[in-house]
């Protein structure tokens, strides 16, 4: 791209980072000293290949990402290379094309030791609580277990939600809707029940007999109205956006958008990927306006512009093609589909308003049991398709709201007058059911933490990664609901009395860092008081905050929590008086009666196989290691193979040619074939 010359060197990300064993792996008062190693042999080979290039180069150019992390990244490059920060010919660029690269050569700057600051404060930020805290998490729950400042909050977010799901009671309420024949088409309007928000009408009695008495009600039109209605463009991408729209329209992870992202701004596609801004550059807005006019499509008359979040740092553009005519890019599906999308967005928001008809009217049939019978009918006809001509904005399956919206665009509502006379073709009593809070999907839960201001977008993807990896939330199948495990669950509730659990705690420390960066906070005073506040809690907290009294009748010892080693993900409880009983099953986390009693079997949430012959409770169904399922008793009332489905024989050993060597053999007959 620039020529003979040049030796370009990629960094991977951190070449150094603070050590895993020893008094340094801890940031404590009163320095909060930070010392830093080359951890693995991979970045080793890195730094020498560095040190080597930059031996034989006449000018070295650090361009890392142009971000808190890539400063960071800049200056440790600077370390190992010996350069002084003040004097290094930093150079940063929005998109990885030959004019931009040219246009920051010709323009280097020092290292920003401001933003330096702020990301080593971060690192010893997460460093502190993850050290400090994780021990006592793990003593606290009985099972191996971590704290994060940024991931605690958003297992918060998925505990609580999960929590309001199980403990939501539907209420039952009722619609009534008046069927009305059209020239073009029926349509609908709907009983207006004068319940307030948050109220549900239900009398059913009344909505069925108003429903049944439709048909030979006469129906006045008292408001009308018919008027022109615009929607405007979204903006181009920001990080967030990308990645919650990505989600939803490819139905991949946030972790593959942000994979296939990086891979399109490394290979020259789009801008950088890292971002909080709406806003296009001048330069990027007239290349999408001729791109527009070149392929025929329409262009708004004056360039968009939108506000950013309260938060944004709006250090970079928004998300877009570095060419908006070139129509593919990528090397793989997930990057090919993403670009699109971007690409898509990013003209889409240069093209003028959608314009829709929307017809309204409401119709009056007098009293019925003494209550108004007034119905409304909403309906919205496309009339200039504007940027939806180009690009259609996916939707959240999910309903936040227990009462159905109107359809406005499936209705085909006419125009009508003040004072028509109309009557309905028949009635319909809805029998409806107000819904839990939908379960989170990475694209909603992203939603969250941005309106939570929990974490920055650049960090939603590996707060997600983690939460999964650490068994705290989970999916079920390919369905993209999020689950909080029982393990999440304990973990968050211990967190509870940490400031960082809470979900204004990452914000305030956002803010925190953005002062550092502008030079109105020292590091150490945001450390200082952090470590205080984190000390303070843990002095606090009970030595073993799992203890509980012995359920066992006669018995006055203590139990507490602790997790199989041979069994991760399977808990049991110890009693400090161990000469009087054994080891007790955990109930969802709590104690149970001791291993070997009827009903004391392991704890079972898994209720997927058939009845227990014994006491006819569920059972749970589980496969061997060599993949044969078997039924187990809740209860502890036996186990059984699986017979087609059903219980079959109990358990025994397996006939012989059908045990570990015959499924080794078959697993490397498997390798072998792929």
């Amino acid at each position: 791209m620039l020529g003979d010359g040049w030796n370009v060197k990629a960094t991977l990300g951190h070449i150094r980072d603070l050590p895993l064993t020893g008094e340094a792996a801890y940031i404590r008062p009163p320095d909060f000293a930070m010392r830093y190693e080359i951890l693995d042999t991979k970045h080793k080979e890195i730094v020498s290949g560095l040190r080597a290039a930059a031996s034989s180069a006449d000018t070295v150019f650090i361009a890392t990402d142009p971000d808190r992390e890539g400063e960071g990244i800049a200056w440790h490059v600077c370390q190992v290379l010996k350069i002084k920060p003040g004097e290094a010919k930093r150079i940063s660029y929005q998109e990885v094309t030959e004019s931009a690269i040219r246009k920051a050569l010709a323009k280097p700057r020092p290292v920003n030791m401001r933003l330096v600051a702020a990301q080593e404060a971060r690192r010893a930020l997460d460093r502190m609580v993850g050290w400090e805290v994780s021990p006592i998490l793990s003593r606290a729950i009985g099972a191996k277990a971590s704290a994060g400042r940024v991931q605690s909050p958003a297992l918060r977010l998925i505990v609580e939600r999960e929590r309001a799901i199980k403990s939501f009671k539907p209420t039952p309420f009722y619609q009534v809707v008046a069927h009305m024949p059209g020239a073009k088409g029926a349509w609908r309007a709907i009983w207006q029940d004068g319940t307030k928000e948050g109220e549900y009408f239900q009398d059913k009695a009344f909505a069925q007999a108003l429903a049944d008495a439709i048909p030979a009600m006469p129906l006045a039109v008292s408001k009308a109205e018919s008027k022109p209605t615009r929607k405007s463009p979204a903006p181009p991408f920001t990080t967030s956006s990308m990645q919650m729209d990505g989600a939803r329209a490819l139905k991949i992870g946030v972790d593959d958008i942000m994979k296939a992202a990086q891979a399109l701004f490394e290979a020259g596609a789009i801008t950088y990927h890292r971002t909080d801004s709406p806003n296009l550059s001048e330069e990027g807005e007239t290349m999408l306006r001729e791109t527009l006019k070149k392929i025929g499509l329409p262009v708004v008359e004056t360039p968009r512009r939108w506000k950013a979040k309260g938060d944004a740092q709006e250090a970079h553009e928004a998300i877009r093609p570095t060419k908006s005519d070139r129509e593919n890019a990528g090397e793989d599906r997930n990057q090919q589909a993403l670009y699109d999308l971007i690409r898509k967005r990013a003209l889409a928001s240069q093209m003028p308003d959608a314009i829709y008809q929307q017809t309204s009217c409401t119709l009056d049939g007098g009293k019925f049991q003494e209550k108004p019978a007034l119905f409304r009918a909403v309906g919205s006809v496309l009339t200039d398709p504007g940027w939806q001509a180009l690009y259609q904005e996916s939707e959240e399956d999910a309903e936040e709201d227990g009462k159905a919206s109107e359809k406005v665009a499936a209705n085909p509502v006419p125009r009508l007058s003040v004072g028509d006379k109309l009557r309905a073709d028949r009635g319909e009593m809805l029998a409806k059911k107000t819904k839990a809070p939908p379960r989170y999907t990475e694209s909603t839960l992203i939603k969250a933490l941005e309106d939570h201001g929990v974490g920055r977008p650049s960090t939603y993807a590996s707060i997600i990664k983690v939460l999964y990896a650490r068994d705290y939330m989970k999916r079920k199948g390919k369905a993209p609901a999020l689950y909080a495990t029982v393990h999440g669950e304990s973990v968050s509730d211990a967190l509870l009395p940490f400031d960082f659990s809470s979900l204004d705690y990452t914000r305030l420390i956002e803010d925190s860092l953005d002062d550092i960066t502008q030079g109105r906070m020292p590091p150490r005073d945001l450390l200082s008081k952090s470590y205080a506040d984190l000390r303070s809690t843990l002095d606090a907290m009970p030595g073993d905050p799992t203890a509980k009294p012995c359920p066992v009748e006669g018995c006055d010892g203590t139990v507490t929590r602790r997790e199989s080693k041979k069994k991760p993900g399977a808990f049991f409880w110890v009693c400090s008086n161990r000469e009087a009983h054994g080891l007790l099953t955990d109930k969802n986390g709590n104690p149970g009666e001791p291993f070997g009693e009827a009903g004391s079997g392991p704890a079972n949430t898994n209720t997927d196989g058939p009845a227990c012959p014994e006491c006819g409770d569920p059972t749970g169904k589980y496969e061997t290691k060599n993949g044969h399922p078997y039924y187990r008793c809740s209860n502890g009332h036996g186990t059984w193979w699986d017979d087609n489905g059903a219980i079959g024989k109990a358990w025994e050993p397996l006939p012989a040619g059908k045990g570990k060597k015959a499924g080794k053999k078959a697993s490397g007959s498997r390798r072998k074939k792929s």
